[in-house]
């Protein structure tokens, strides 16, 4: 079902050069299933028909999964560096790891002819560490036998389907009872605010 939406009065935020090149009108496809309904500009049924638009958005629940590895996962929910240029090389080198571990992960996918998304994160990322100084020291053919073996632990750990997954926006990890440390060790045992039960 199509929809025509006309341009709303300028907000107060937005210059009058921005606005004006805004279209004047513009046409909507309401795609719905069961339990949703899609927005979209892909207006013509036949080369975008309404399963594949529905199967599309169900796959993006696949980014929100990726958010959260790199957060809990790789622990990047706390950075530890304090300069911009530290923070910057620490969120570098994560997602180079990030990256080594799902080419690794795609290699395995090809090895055991799955697809990348049956295979487990943290699986393939404790391989990893747990073959890293055999890899280290390995060259030839014992270096391709030990990369077989790491290819075959990964992938006997196959995620299930879950379609539709959803996870409670919660925090698990309660917080301890205790004041936050805001300066340096040294400081802090002269400090009054810091002292006692």
């Amino acid at each position: 079902m199509d929809f025509k939406l006309t341009r709303p009065v300028r907000p107060e935020w937005m210059s009058q050069e921005l606005y004006d090149q805004m279209p004047a009108e513009l046409v909507i496809r309401a795609v719905k299933n069961k339990r949703r309904t899609i927005i979209t500009t892909l207006l013509d049924a036949e080369e975008y028909p309404r399963t594949e638009i529905i199967a599309l958005y169900l796959k993006r629940w696949h980014v929100e999964i990726d958010f959260d590895v790199i957060k809990t996962t790789m622990k990047m929910d706390m950075l530890r560096c304090k300069s911009p240029e530290m923070v910057r090389k620490e969120i570098s080198i994560n997602f180079l790891v990030y990256n080594l571990i799902r080419a690794l992960m795609g290699k395995t996918a090809k090895h055991i002819d799955k697809t990348p998304r049956e295979l487990s994160f943290k699986t393939a990322q404790e391989t990893l560490v747990s073959f890293l100084q055999t890899l280290l020291g390995a060259s030839g053919d014992w270096l391709e036998q030990k990369i077989i073996n790491m290819l075959d632990i990964i992938g006997q750990h196959i995620v299930g389907n879950r379609p539709g997954r959803s996870e409670p926006r919660a925090v698990k990890k309660r917080p301890k009872p205790h004041k936050r440390l805001q300066h340096s060790r040294s400081q802090a045992r002269r400090l009054k605010k810091y002292q006692g039960k």
